[in-house]
């Protein structure tokens, strides 16, 4: 089951608060994108549902994500995304967007990626989604650098389905 990025988001900002680390927004972002690649490759179905990835110049990026937590620059996000729901025609309710507790696969993958690349800082991240022949780099330059074109998830899952192989090749030499 998919998620909105900005559940995916607060998950991640749960992890790291759990841990006692902040994150920055950019560190944030590529954490969500990470993890939403490797849930593709894995479970052959995106775990952010809402909304593409685009390539912008420094990477990509999903837009909800950004514009929640933009008003942080390069500082340590300190709450948590919100979104808001039609009650009726004049009435709505806000709330913070969650990965359930009860979605194993999900919160394990979370987990995983945290373990992984949560020792790295955002800008190191930021590296790693801009190499060459990344999902990023492909659209980015097929685009001619247009910002906001999004980044098919095809693309995506081949990508980490291929770091995959990559890596149990490595392991089992």
């Amino acid at each position: 089951m998919g998620y909105s990025a900005k559940a995916v988001a607060n998950a991640f900002l749960d992890i790291a608060d759990a841990n006692e680390k902040k994150l920055s927004p950019l560190k944030l972002q590529k954490l969500v994108y990470i993890a939403h690649g490797w849930h593709l490759a894995i479970h052959d179905e995106p775990l952010v549902q809402d909304e593409f990835a685009e390539a912008w110049q420094y990477g990509p990026v999903f837009p909800s994500v950004y514009h929640e937590f933009k008003e942080f620059g390069k500082s340590a996000v300190t709450g948590k995304a919100s979104d808001f729901r039609l009650e009726s025609d004049y009435d709505f309710e806000l709330y913070e967007p969650s990965v359930p507790v009860d979605d194993e696969d999900a919160q394990d993958l979370l987990k995983k990626v945290w373990e992984i690349y949560g020792k790295y800082s955002g800008l190191a991240l930021s590296d790693v989604t801009h190499q060459p022949d990344t999902p990023w780099h492909v659209i980015w330059n097929k685009s001619g650098g247009r910002r906001n074109a999004d980044i098919p998830n095809e693309i995506i899952r081949e990508h980490y389905q291929e770091l995959a192989k990559a890596r149990s090749g490595k392991a089992a030499e």
